[in-house]
Formats: C-alpha cells, structure tokens, sequence
C-alpha cells in the first residue's frame, strides 16, 4: 500500500503527533486508499489524527511515499486521534528515521516559504 504524510507549516513551525504505539513524534499520514489521490490521502490522515485542515502547496515522491509541504489551516476535530504539537526543530523522540526529516524539511520549508512571500 502506498503512503503519505503531511508537512504541516503555521508562522515557521510544523505540527506533528505523537504516535504512542511506535513511541515518538511523526508528521501526520498514513495508507493511501483506493481511489484516492495522495494528496486526498494527506488531507484525510492529517484530519483524523491531528484534526487540523491542510492547504496542499507541493507533492514529493520521496521513493517510500509520497510527502506533501502545506500550511496549516484551523482546527476542525475536537477529539483527534493524536495529540499534537507545533516544533521549530525535530524532536528527540521520532517515530521515524531523522535522516529523513533531514530530507523533505527544508524542501516543504523552501515551498512554503515560497507560497508566504507571494
């Protein structure tokens, strides 16, 4: 199955949730569905677990999955899957490889960063 997760960017810092059953922060995402475009997929998994909206600015194929570098819009679910948090910098504690934050940051950072200066 094919997957995504979504850079999420408000006033220069990005939102992640914790996942508890892997043990650290993560960017929202997950399986992409049948019939469904990744970034759908994005916008959907974002929603359930952090329960905030996304505006889509990019889309990277990064081999593994797919990465999408958005801004963060409101909050529209109460009771999310996740807890969430907004961070300047990756956390210690990840769920997922660092070297790999250190690849699609400051590409969903430079798009975002593109999208604010218009």
């Amino acid at each position: 199955m094919a997957t995504v997760y979504a850079v999420a960017f408000s006033g220069g810092r990005f939102l992640m949730v914790f996942n508890e059953k892997r043990g650290g922060w993560e960017m929202p995402g997950g399986g992409i569905q049948e019939g469904e475009s990744a970034e759908d997929a994005a916008k959907r998994e974002f929603f359930e677990e952090a329960g905030y909206g996304i505006d889509i600015l990019d889309t990277l194929d990064i081999g593994h999955c797919m990465v999408c570098a958005c801004i963060l819009l409101d909050k529209l679910n109460d009771s999310p899957e996740m807890r969430s948090d907004m961070f300047s910098e990756v956390p210690e504690r990840i769920a997922f490889e660092r070297s790999e934050y250190d690849l699609v940051l400051p590409w969903a950072r430079s798009a975002v960063g593109s999208y604010e200066k218009r």
